[in-house]
Protein backbone atom coordinates (compact mmCIF):
# COMPACT_ATOMS: atom_id res chain seq x y z
CA UNK A 1 0.00 0.00 0.00
CA UNK A 2 1.83 3.37 -1.12
CA UNK A 3 2.18 5.57 1.85
CA UNK A 4 1.47 8.87 0.36
CA UNK A 5 -0.67 10.12 -2.62
CA UNK A 6 1.55 12.24 -4.83
CA UNK A 7 0.44 15.32 -7.67
CA UNK A 8 2.52 16.87 -9.69
CA UNK A 9 3.23 20.47 -10.77
CA UNK A 10 5.34 20.26 -13.46
CA UNK A 11 4.93 22.44 -16.77
CA UNK A 12 8.17 20.27 -18.25
CA UNK A 13 6.58 17.21 -19.82
CA UNK A 14 9.87 14.87 -20.01
CA UNK A 15 10.17 15.76 -16.26
CA UNK A 16 6.70 15.18 -15.07
CA UNK A 17 6.35 11.88 -16.48
CA UNK A 18 10.18 11.05 -14.93
CA UNK A 19 8.74 12.19 -11.44
CA UNK A 20 5.19 10.09 -12.13
CA UNK A 21 8.12 7.01 -12.69
CA UNK A 22 10.34 7.75 -9.65
CA UNK A 23 7.49 8.76 -7.02
CA UNK A 24 5.68 5.14 -8.14
CA UNK A 25 9.19 3.69 -7.73
CA UNK A 26 9.94 4.60 -3.92
CA UNK A 27 6.56 3.49 -2.76
CA UNK A 28 4.47 6.42 -2.84
CA UNK A 29 1.45 6.49 -5.40
CA UNK A 30 1.36 9.35 -8.28
CA UNK A 31 -2.23 10.67 -8.27
CA UNK A 32 -2.17 13.54 -10.98
CA UNK A 33 0.05 15.58 -13.30
CA UNK A 34 -0.48 19.20 -13.65
CA UNK A 35 1.38 20.58 -16.50
CA UNK A 36 0.56 24.63 -15.33
CA UNK A 37 -0.50 26.13 -12.15
CA UNK A 38 -3.79 27.38 -13.40
CA UNK A 39 -4.49 23.67 -13.98
CA UNK A 40 -4.16 22.64 -10.47
CA UNK A 41 -6.62 25.35 -8.91
CA UNK A 42 -9.18 24.69 -11.09
CA UNK A 43 -9.40 21.37 -9.76
CA UNK A 44 -11.75 19.96 -7.54
CA UNK A 45 -12.43 17.29 -4.37
CA UNK A 46 -8.70 16.33 -5.87
CA UNK A 47 -7.68 13.64 -2.61
CA UNK A 48 -4.04 13.44 -2.33
CA UNK A 49 -1.33 13.68 0.78
CA UNK A 50 1.42 15.88 -0.71
CA UNK A 51 2.63 17.85 -4.17
CA UNK A 52 5.86 18.36 -5.82
CA UNK A 53 5.72 21.64 -7.54
CA UNK A 54 8.30 23.55 -10.02
CA UNK A 55 8.91 26.86 -8.54
CA UNK A 56 9.32 28.53 -12.15
CA UNK A 57 5.88 27.48 -14.35
CA UNK A 58 5.40 28.96 -17.53
CA UNK A 59 2.01 30.21 -17.14
CA UNK A 60 1.24 33.51 -15.16
CA UNK A 61 0.40 31.43 -12.20
CA UNK A 62 3.94 30.80 -10.35
CA UNK A 63 5.08 27.36 -8.23
CA UNK A 64 4.93 30.33 -5.40
CA UNK A 65 1.23 30.56 -5.92
CA UNK A 66 0.82 27.30 -6.13
CA UNK A 67 2.28 26.50 -2.69
CA UNK A 68 0.48 29.67 -1.04
CA UNK A 69 -3.21 27.53 -2.17
CA UNK A 70 -0.99 23.70 -0.57
CA UNK A 71 -0.66 25.66 2.56
CA UNK A 72 -4.38 27.13 3.16
CA UNK A 73 -5.41 23.68 2.25
CA UNK A 74 -2.89 21.79 4.56
CA UNK A 75 -1.12 19.99 2.38
CA UNK A 76 2.82 19.57 2.57
CA UNK A 77 5.07 20.03 -0.91
CA UNK A 78 8.43 19.55 -2.10
CA UNK A 79 9.86 22.81 -4.43
CA UNK A 80 11.66 21.83 -7.53
CA UNK A 81 14.03 24.52 -8.79
CA UNK A 82 16.70 24.99 -11.44
CA UNK A 83 16.98 28.84 -10.08
CA UNK A 84 19.38 29.94 -7.40
CA UNK A 85 18.11 33.54 -7.87
CA UNK A 86 18.25 34.40 -4.46
CA UNK A 87 15.14 36.60 -4.34
CA UNK A 88 13.11 33.86 -5.49
CA UNK A 89 14.42 31.10 -3.04
CA UNK A 90 14.00 33.70 0.20
CA UNK A 91 9.95 34.00 -1.18
CA UNK A 92 10.06 30.47 -1.55
CA UNK A 93 11.44 29.61 1.90
CA UNK A 94 8.74 31.59 3.47
CA UNK A 95 6.17 29.06 2.22
CA UNK A 96 8.16 26.48 4.44
CA UNK A 97 8.33 23.72 1.90
CA UNK A 98 9.00 20.28 2.78
CA UNK A 99 12.43 20.17 1.34
CA UNK A 100 14.15 22.20 -1.51
CA UNK A 101 15.20 19.40 -4.85
CA UNK A 102 17.58 20.93 -7.78
CA UNK A 103 17.05 20.16 -10.90
CA UNK A 104 18.18 18.11 -12.48
CA UNK A 105 17.08 15.58 -9.61
CA UNK A 106 17.87 12.50 -8.37
CA UNK A 107 15.88 9.57 -7.28
CA UNK A 108 17.19 9.60 -3.74
CA UNK A 109 16.13 13.05 -3.45
CA UNK A 110 13.00 12.68 -4.44
CA UNK A 111 12.63 9.83 -1.70
CA UNK A 112 13.86 11.08 1.28
CA UNK A 113 11.66 14.40 0.78
CA UNK A 114 8.53 12.09 0.47
CA UNK A 115 9.50 9.98 3.62
CA UNK A 116 9.98 13.26 5.64
CA UNK A 117 6.25 14.06 4.68
CA UNK A 118 5.01 10.74 5.43
CA UNK A 119 6.68 10.79 8.97
CA UNK A 120 4.71 13.73 9.54
CA UNK A 121 1.46 12.83 8.29
CA UNK A 122 -1.50 13.12 10.43
CA UNK A 123 -2.21 9.70 11.80
CA UNK A 124 -5.90 8.44 10.90
CA UNK A 125 -8.80 8.21 12.94
CA UNK A 126 -9.86 5.14 15.04
CA UNK A 127 -13.38 4.37 14.49
CA UNK A 128 -15.83 1.85 15.65
CA UNK A 129 -17.96 0.08 13.32
CA UNK A 130 -20.41 -2.85 13.38
CA UNK A 131 -17.44 -5.24 12.21
CA UNK A 132 -15.19 -4.08 14.81
CA UNK A 133 -12.46 -1.15 14.72
CA UNK A 134 -11.16 0.67 11.82
CA UNK A 135 -8.49 3.53 10.43
CA UNK A 136 -10.05 6.07 8.17
CA UNK A 137 -7.81 8.44 6.34
CA UNK A 138 -9.37 12.27 8.22
CA UNK A 139 -9.06 13.60 4.33
CA UNK A 140 -11.49 11.40 3.09
CA UNK A 141 -14.03 12.52 5.39
CA UNK A 142 -16.86 15.17 3.99
CA UNK A 143 -18.29 17.30 6.72
CA UNK A 144 -19.26 15.70 10.66
CA UNK A 145 -22.73 16.53 11.57
CA UNK A 146 -23.99 16.49 15.50
CA UNK A 147 -27.23 14.04 16.70
CA UNK A 148 -26.94 14.01 20.51
CA UNK A 149 -24.55 12.47 22.01
CA UNK A 150 -23.85 10.66 18.28
CA UNK A 151 -21.91 12.42 15.68
CA UNK A 152 -22.35 11.22 11.95
CA UNK A 153 -19.19 11.38 9.62
CA UNK A 154 -19.96 11.39 6.50
CA UNK A 155 -17.89 10.53 3.56
CA UNK A 156 -18.11 9.99 -0.34
CA UNK A 157 -19.11 6.40 -0.46
CA UNK A 158 -20.94 5.66 3.40
CA UNK A 159 -21.81 7.17 6.78
CA UNK A 160 -20.54 6.22 10.19
CA UNK A 161 -22.21 6.81 13.07
CA UNK A 162 -20.28 7.36 16.00
CA UNK A 163 -21.64 7.73 19.96
CA UNK A 164 -19.37 10.72 20.23
CA UNK A 165 -20.16 14.62 21.09
CA UNK A 166 -19.26 16.69 17.85
CA UNK A 167 -16.55 18.60 20.27
CA UNK A 168 -15.00 15.39 21.55
CA UNK A 169 -14.52 14.88 17.59
CA UNK A 170 -13.18 17.32 16.70
CA UNK A 171 -10.41 17.27 19.09
CA UNK A 172 -9.27 14.24 16.74
CA UNK A 173 -9.61 15.79 13.75
CA UNK A 174 -6.38 17.99 11.70
CA UNK A 175 -6.96 21.74 11.78
CA UNK A 176 -8.32 21.57 8.19
CA UNK A 177 -11.64 21.03 9.62
CA UNK A 178 -13.36 23.82 10.93
CA UNK A 179 -16.76 23.93 13.08
CA UNK A 180 -18.91 26.44 10.73
CA UNK A 181 -22.64 25.43 12.87
CA UNK A 182 -23.20 24.30 16.09
CA UNK A 183 -24.15 21.05 14.74
CA UNK A 184 -21.55 20.76 11.75
CA UNK A 185 -17.80 20.35 11.48
CA UNK A 186 -17.00 20.56 7.55
CA UNK A 187 -13.28 19.36 6.00
CA UNK A 188 -12.30 22.83 4.32
CA UNK A 189 -10.48 20.99 1.79
CA UNK A 190 -13.92 19.86 -0.04
CA UNK A 191 -15.78 22.59 -0.28
CA UNK A 192 -17.16 23.39 -3.58
CA UNK A 193 -18.85 26.41 -3.31
CA UNK A 194 -20.23 29.09 -0.33
CA UNK A 195 -22.83 31.73 -0.51
CA UNK A 196 -23.74 33.65 2.73
CA UNK A 197 -26.38 31.07 4.27
CA UNK A 198 -24.61 27.55 3.39
CA UNK A 199 -21.47 25.70 2.25
CA UNK A 200 -21.50 23.78 -1.09
CA UNK A 201 -19.57 19.84 -0.66
CA UNK A 202 -20.26 17.03 -3.30
CA UNK A 203 -24.13 17.16 -3.29
CA UNK A 204 -24.45 18.61 0.41
CA UNK A 205 -25.55 22.00 1.20
CA UNK A 206 -24.28 22.70 5.21
CA UNK A 207 -25.69 25.40 6.79
CA UNK A 208 -23.63 28.29 8.52
CA UNK A 209 -23.79 30.58 11.35
CA UNK A 210 -22.55 33.32 12.46
CA UNK A 211 -21.19 32.38 15.61
CA UNK A 212 -18.34 30.44 14.34
CA UNK A 213 -17.91 33.11 10.94
CA UNK A 214 -14.09 33.69 12.22
CA UNK A 215 -13.41 30.42 11.84
CA UNK A 216 -14.19 30.29 8.20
Amino acid sequence: MPDLKVIIIEDEFFAANQLMRVVKEVGHEPVKVFHSGGAFLKEENLVYDAAIVDIQLSDNISGLDVARTLNENGKPFVFLTANNEHKILLEAAKLKPAAYISKPFKINDISVALEIIALNQIPPIKIKTSNGYEFIDPSEILFVKSDNTYVEIIMEERTIVQRKLLKEFRSELPDYFIRVHRSYIINKQRIKSENASYIFIGEHKIPKSRNFKSQL
